[in-house]
């Protein structure tokens, strides 16, 4: 699929290049050998992520990541993105006039009174009939054209603007979303309690140990209650599991407990070693894995409940066979008694809120989409991601019937681009209903 998806790209790559050569050399016709090379260079240069994915998938682009300066790769991940959107720009812009001909070609001629005297015409081909006007040939505007041809370049320069400032953005202090949890008025112990909420590190897709550092210091800086880590910590080598260490060793959650529950890169993680080397890794750490159940926390005289469910997908072979959803929902539930205490549900994939709406759930913390890491907005539950087609629950908050689920946009990733969707940490905190 990822080969498939490269080759894709490639494509897309040269036939854009092809299109901004072509321009390039009308524009500057005196110097049409320099124009060849910089365009050749310039795709195989910024254009190499996709390259490579094209010839060896996903362990390609991995290879290239981990001998390449991270400076090199950001910026050519910068440039893949604006690429892209200066194709999606043009090809708005070309539909847009295809539209504007169409509507101008669809005009009537051009009527108007027939003349009251003055001879008419004696016969055929003698002149126009009376009351119709032939129209004139325009006379070329040359202010006008440069305008065009002047916003058709504004279009690719606005693309690299955004995606490079995108890829400044991905590298920002993490954003606080503050979320509003109304518990029972009874509980009181339990009121202003808060849980910080990071998912989706991505340690060794950009993230090295300064990063991860001001991750630590952000997190530390809320002096919330609780951590939580909906998944994602490893990004696809156990390698990854030292630094993915210093990170849970350095947090301090003010009441000790640190929850975390498995995305689907800790399974790509354990390819390399086993998933029981991985968990152990994170549990000496100070992290508390949660797979398909749930722990009571104790506050005061009050309590809540903590569960995860496992990501949903079919285990390798090798692997430890894996619930289905429901049958892991089912559980964790199971571990929670009915006595009005507050369910939080950490859960890496948000779709798994589809099954878990319908369930006794307070509050579920997902992440895995990134937020779409370029946002447009949202109406409604719509949230206006790259990630729309994939799913319905992609940045923010959501609720049914009482049930809540926030889907974290992540800390990190493994395209360093973000364009109005920061990195983000959650941090909820309980309050008297």
């Amino acid at each position: 699929m990822f080969q498939l998806g490269g080759i894709v790209i490639t494509l897309v790559n040269g036939l854009l290049g092809l299109i901004f050569w072509r321009r390039l050399r009308a524009a500057f016709p005196r110097h049409g050998a320099w124009i060849d090379l910089a365009c050749a260079a310039g795709l195989l240069l910024l254009g190499h992520p996709a390259l490579l994915m094209a010839v060896a998938s996903w362990p390609g682009l991995r290879a290239a990541q981990r001998h390449l300066p991270d400076p090199l790769s950001m910026i050519a991940m910068g440039a893949q993105v604006s690429l892209l959107l200066s194709g999606l720009l043009l090809g708005v812009a070309a539909t847009a006039r295809a539209l504007v001909r169409a509507l101008r070609r669809r005009r009537p001629p051009m009527v108007v009174r027939p003349p009251t005297d003055g001879p008419p015409a004696t016969h055929a081909g003698a002149g126009p009939a009376p009351g119709i006007v032939e129209a004139e040939p325009e006379a070329v505007d040359v202010s006008r054209r440069r305008l065009v041809v002047g916003a058709t370049w504004a279009l690719p320069a606005a693309a690299v603007a955004a995606s490079m400032g995108g890829v400044l953005a991905s590298r920002q202090r993490p954003v606080v979303v503050r979320l509003a949890l109304p518990v029972r008025r009874g509980l009181t112990s339990l009121h202003g309690v808060t849980i910080a909420q990071l998912s989706d590190i991505h340690v060794g897709s950009f993230m090295d140990a300064e990063r991860l550092d001001e991750l630590r210091d952000a997190m530390n800086a809320l002096r919330a209650d609780i951590h939580v880590i909906t998944g994602d910590l490893l990004d696809h080598h156990v390698s990854q599991l030292e630094l993915s260490a210093r990170l849970l060793r350095g947090l301090r959650p003010a009441r000790g407990q640190l929850f975390f529950c498995m995305g689907n890169h800790e399974y790509i993680a354990a390819r390399s070693a086993d998933v029981g080397t991985i968990v152990k890794g994170l549990e000496e750490a100070g992290a508390q894995v949660l797979v398909d159940e749930a722990r009571e926390v104790r506050l005061g005289g009050d309590r809540l409940w903590m569960g995860a469910i496992d990501y949903p997908s079919r285990a390798r072979p090798g692997e430890p066979a894996r619930r289905p959803t429901a049958d892991g929902l089912a559980r964790a539930l199971g571990q929670m008694r009915d006595d009005g205490a507050p369910r939080v549900l950490l859960s890496h994939h948000p779709g798994t809120f589809r099954a878990a709406r319908e369930l006794p759930i307070d509050l579920m913390l997902s992440g895995h989409t990134h937020g779409g890491q370029i946002s447009l907005g949202r109406i409604g539950d719509v949230a206006l991601t790259p990630m729309l087609a994939a799913g319905l629950y992609h940045n923010g908050l959501y609720e049914h019937r009482g049930r809540r689920l926030h889907v974290n946009a992540g800390a990190g990733g493994w395209l360093p681009v973000r364009i109005n969707c920061p990195p983000e940490i959650t941090l909820v905190e309980l309050v008297p209903a």
